[in-house]
């Protein structure tokens, strides 16, 4: 047996680094963010060769006194809390005492410090953990930490860093999300003497969104602020065109701190279903105001995860904010008619899945993009009204009005003794949007249909501006919403097959027909056992004026097995959209004047005109000013 042994110090130190300190990132969000916590209005950072070689932080905060320089060395030292009970009263984005001892346990370090009530400021020196000078200097108040040579005694640590490159893009990232986060706060970003990023500073967040994401990003994103008990939320959130194909751009703070949650994640995910294109991800800046023992944040060495005491509350909360904002625009996405690089509109496997659900062509309308911006000399101390022309915000107030089936219903099967939760969750949702719909006209309220084109589109006018519908995409729509409201009342519309039609299914099917038979059953099939793998179908669903087949019913099994199925809510959602596509009208098909103006009328009362259930818009904008602009009756 090997003898067991007391480490040294130093190894306990440089091990204890190996905790906060990971990369070049690491030592840049640690420093940050006690800049922040010392007050700071104004924060530089530099880097060279990704912060492996120098990282420089120069802030405008309180500073750090005289005889205190020494101790905010050692480690769990902190002016943020005293006692363990501080944990859950604590506000300041860092506290465990940890940074800066961990840092210059495995680095070089020089740090600047003054405070405004001394007349000198104090140099220090640490290499290595050790001091190898400390001294009286002249300084401006604040504090300027100098790391060089980023784990330069951990070998075994250095070579598993990344590129420069790489490295200065993970830095780049965090000081984007930092300039977000603290809108209030102005940010420098350069890298190898080059200024990457310069914020006002003004406390105006889309001013913050137009620095990091660009002009685009920042007019296509509307204000949202909500509150409900102890929680108040507040940010900014992309319209659905503003989307994504991961998740690197959705921002989450709590209490000014930057941090990842599945509960979160999932619930603006949810309330973005059907209003975003299969794949796609929201875009969102929000900040949680909330009682910081609601919340544990030492969860992480980084502090990156928190957990919450109750989940499904702030479940609740954020879907609740996200769909009531959303359910307040006017989300019509505007087509400029000039000739832009052509970008895909749609992801290759989302486009395949519409061609197979409905052999129409689809329309392009290129997704708006995010420029980031060198800002190091443009536009500084505006504001974003100064920054862009923005269209002012449509408040939409449709009421819904589900439309009535064309025919009698035989309504089918009895209350289930217990619902779904998130069925329980549609329906609690459904009751608060009622309550609280606004009393105002709607947006569409004097439009002309003027006629269709291409067989598939239909074009109507109001004001200065010109809509173009499609009408596979509305009646999808008008019929998705219709199957859903019946399905949450649990009145499927079914009719008995005259003749039981024999369906030889795949052990496959057979295990996806046995995990959804509620679900499938709640939509009106009727089905039983015939036999191994083999069933017989003896009710199926009403759709528009003829029931489904055996067919369908295959298809909506294919359905389910092919997507990734998270919640009964999804596959709800999943096969209810199936369904209304199947059953809607396609491009090409004939529509009367008459039809196509009771289908118009039916689709512009719901209260989410605007996608289709795969989020595909159903209406799009064109302006009587991008017209003009084409036969040059004016210039601009």
């Amino acid at each position: 047996m090997q003898t067991i042994k007391k480490l040294d110090t130093k190894t306990i130190n440089k091990i204890a680094a190996g905790e906060v300190v990971e990369a070049p990132k690491s030592v840049v969000k640690e420093l940050v963010e006690n800049a922040i916590d010392a007050g700071a209005t104004a924060i530089t950072v530099e880097i060279k060769e990704g912060g492996i070689s120098y990282i420089r932080i120069m802030d405008n905060g309180s500073g750090i006194v005289k005889e205190q320089v020494k101790t905010a060395f050692l480690r769990h030292a902190t002016s943020k809390m005293s006692e363990i009970e501080d944990l859950e009263r604590i506000f300041t984005l860092g506290f465990r005492g940890e940074a800066l001892a961990s840092i210059a346990a495995v680095s070089q370090v020089e740090m600047m410090t003054k405070t405004s009530s001394e007349e000198t400021g104090t140099f220090i020196e640490i290499s290595g953990g050790e001091i190898k000078n400390i001294q009286d200097t002249s300084c401006m108040e604040g504090t300027t930490i100098i790391v060089k040579n980023l784990f330069y005694n951990v070998p075994a640590r250095r070579k598993f860093l990344k590129k420069s490159s790489a490295e200065s893009g993970y830095v780049s990232d965090l000081m984007n999300k930092l300039a977000l986060g603290h809108p209030e706060v102005s940010f420098r970003f350069i890298n190898n003497e080059t200024t990457m990023l310069h914020t006002t500073g003004n406390g105006d967040l889309k001013t913050s969104v137009f620095y990091v994401y660009g002009k685009e990003a920042a007019n296509s994103m509307v204000a949202l602020s909500y509150k409900k008990e102890e929680y108040a939320l507040s940010g900014l959130i992309g319209k659905p065109e503003l989307s994504r194909g991961n998740r690197n751009y959705e921002n989450l703070f709590i209490n000014g701190r930057f941090i990842k949650n599945k509960v979160v994640a999932s619930a603006v995910e949810d309330a973005y279903k059907t209003r975003l294109l299969i794949g796609k991800f929201p875009v969102f800046v929000l900040n949680l105001e909330v009682n910081p023992s609601q919340v544990d944040v030492n969860v992480h060495p980084a502090k990156l995860e928190v957990r919450f005491k109750n989940d499904d509350e702030v479940y609740e909360f954020f879907y609740d904010a996200i769909s009531k904002t959303l359910d307040q625009l006017v989300l019509i996405p505007q087509v400029s008619w000039d000739k832009k690089t052509p970008e895909k509109a749609v992801e290759k496997s989302v486009l395949v899945e519409q061609q197979k659900m409905e052999d129409i062509p689809t329309y392009k309308s290129a997704p708006l993009s995010f420029t980031p911006t060198s800002t190091a000399s443009v536009g500084m101390g505006k504001t974003v009204d100064q920054l862009l022309k923005r269209q002012p915000t449509m408040q939409n107030q449709i009421h819904q009005s589900p439309a009535a089936f064309l025919i009698e219903p035989e309504v089918v099967g009895e209350k289930r003794e217990k619902r779904e939760q998130n069925v329980k969750l549609d329906e609690r949702m459904e009751e608060q949007k009622e309550a609280e719909a606004p009393k105002a006209e709607p947006f569409f309220k004097q439009y002309k249909i003027i006629g269709q084109i291409f067989q598939t589109y239909w074009m109507i006018e109001q004001g200065d501006c010109i809509y173009l519908i499609d009408q596979h995409a509305a009646h999808e729509r008008i019929l998705f919403e219709e199957l859903m409201s019946r399905f949450q009342e649990e009145q499927a519309i079914s009719q008995k097959l005259l003749l039981p039609q024999m369906l030889n299914l795949t052990p496959t099917e057979v295990e996806i027909l046995k995990e959804n038979t509620a679900l499938l059953e709640g939509f009106g099939f009727e089905f039983e056992t015939f036999g191994q793998n083999q069933y017989a179908l003896k009710s199926v669903p009403y759709l528009l004026k003829e029931p489904s087949g055996a067919g369908f019913f295959t298809e909506i099994l294919d359905s389910l097995s092919e997507q990734k199925i998270r919640s009964i809510y999804d596959m709800k959602l999943l096969a209810v959209a199936t369904m209304a596509c199947k059953a809607a009208v396609k491009g090409h098909d004939h529509l009367s004047f008459q039809e196509a103006e009771a289908m118009i009328g039916r689709l512009l009362k719901l209260e989410n005109p605007f996608t289709c259930p795969h989020g595909r818009p159903t209406i799009i904008e064109m302006t009587k000013y991008e017209l003009e602009k084409k036969f040059k009756r004016i210039q601009n």
